[in-house]
């Protein structure tokens, strides 16, 4: 069995509002209280979307609105950097874009736009690496200060504010970093007693280790590719399910030379031991690289998986990236494994050309049997319309999700966090999104993650 040893994530787990105690200096100066930030990881990756300042059990703030505070935040990679070639275009120096404000009591909640304030940057390397934070908080207005009895103490009332940087992710902190020594580090998220299935997620090439740093959290961090399969709604689709998530120590077109095939199945089949996992109960899906990773672990362990969601597969760029494009005949000998495939991809690809990726696959594998052809419209208008093609026993299926005229797909967020819907677009590789908000859906309306379920079920 593989050694291993576990290191805790850079995300702490709590309630948004946890009581934070304010600290109060000198009667000549001003107070100053504490601020933390909270995170969420959203289709695009985490992003600080809340702070939360507390000015103490006995008084509460009222007065406060969205122009009270402003919120500068600073994302550097630069110490990480340091000594290397690399470059990091997108760390960033913002004033945080604040959508609304709450009070509850002594607590003020900010809450701030989820299209800004990223955890992670891009760098040169075409790696995401997470950044350190520096948010400085200034009072630009006096709020009013009342007693915990109601009476008024200050009408006037200014303060100072400091931030320690830290972020809570109550998503994030789910899962345990395991680093293995000469192996694949990975997440994981125990599911616990009682619980005999297991899914494996293989990120986008953009998760890779950078310059060896082992941070193991890009792959968690950059997507809901990690957490969306310890969500409430997923845990209860499949039932319950360990979830491991891997992070390629450079990329996974390295993975027949480096052997992380094999790696990658002494560490599933460990965990599958180690927690009684039936192994006849394993998921997988990946994304992109992940995508090419996940056909290359079925081409190579037939047997290793019950059902695979595959997204934009990246075959068509393999060679060019140190992989090899897997021949039609690897692609056809698939079609002698158990193992279910549903493809997501959309219909035009920028990045990995879907023709030759997810189509050509299903092409292979269908090749002789009678598919039907399903055109679906969303439930949120926003979202972009799907054409699902399956096979009549459903064990091999593609969506293809439309994209438009500028070659873009589109989504609903909530990116203002109003409650109310908006379309965001997205390049048209990005179609694993969907598959996480478990959207893809067949003719008969069963959506993905059911569909995968009903492979593991009792």
């Amino acid at each position: 069995m593989r050694t291993s040893k576990k290191i805790s994530t850079f995300v702490l787990s709590t309630s948004v509002l946890m009581a934070i105690g304010g600290m109060s200096v000198s009667a000549e100066e001003a107070d100053t209280y504490a601020c933390q930030l909270y995170a969420t990881v959203t289709d695009a990756g985490q992003v600080v979307d809340q702070m939360v300042i507390d000015f103490g059990d006995a008084q509460k703030v009222t007065g406060v609105d969205t122009d009270t505070f402003t919120v500068h935040a600073v994302a550097s990679t630069a110490a990480f950097r340091e000594g290397t070639d690399v470059e990091s275009p997108s760390d960033y120096e913002i004033d945080r874009t604040i959508v609304k404000v709450e009070t509850d009591g002594q607590k003020v909640i900010v809450y701030f736009d989820q299209s800004q304030g990223g955890t992670l940057c891009y760098t040169s390397a075409a790696r995401n690496y997470p950044a350190d934070l520096t948010y400085t908080i200034t009072q630009n207005k006096p709020v009013t200060l009342t007693a915990a009895d109601g009476t008024v103490l200050n009408e006037e009332y200014t303060a100072e504010y400091t931030c320690d940087n830290t972020v809570i992710d109550d998503e994030t902190a789910k899962f345990e970093s395991v680093i293995v020594e000469n192996g694949i580090n990975y997440q994981f998220y125990d599911a616990g007693e009682g619980t005999d299935k297991l899914v494996v997620w293989f990120h986008g090439n953009g998760e890779g280790d950078l310059l060896g740093s082992n941070n193991n959290v890009a792959q968690m961090l950059a997507n809901r590719g990690t957490v969306a399969w310890a969500s409430d709604e997923f845990q209860e689709i499949l039932g319950g399910a360990y979830v491991m998530s891997f992070q390629a120590p450079d990329t996974w077109y390295y993975a027949q030379n480096d052997g992380l095939l094999e790696l990658a199945a002494d560490e599933i089949n460990d965990v599958v031991e180690k927690y009684n996992i039936d192994p006849e109960k394993i998921l997988v899906s990946g994304c992109s690289a992940g995508g090419y990773m996940t056909t290359r672990m079925i081409i190579t362990y037939p047997d290793l998986f019950a059902a695979a969601m595959i997204n934009c597969p990246a075959y068509s760029v393999a060679d060019d990236r140190g992989g090899e494009t897997p021949t039609d005949e690897e692609l056809a000998s698939i079609k002698d494994s158990d193992t279910a495939i549903w493809l997501v991809q959309g219909a035009t690809d920028g990045v990995v050309d879907t023709e030759e990726c997810s189509k050509r696959l299903f092409n292979i594998l269908t090749e002789g049997q009678d598919v039907t052809e399903t055109r679906i419209e969303q439930e949120f208008e926003q979202n972009s319309d799907i054409t699902t093609y399956e096979t009549a026993d459903g064990k091999y299926k593609l969506s293809l999700y439309d994209t438009t005229e500028e070659g873009k797909l589109r989504f609903a967020e909530d990116y203002n966090q109003d409650g109310e819907l908006t379309e965001v677009q997205y390049s048209n590789h990005w179609s694993w999104i969907y598959t996480l908000i478990n959207n893809p859906q067949a003719a008969d309306g069963t959506h993905i993650v059911n569909w995968a379920a009903g492979f593991v079920a009792e």
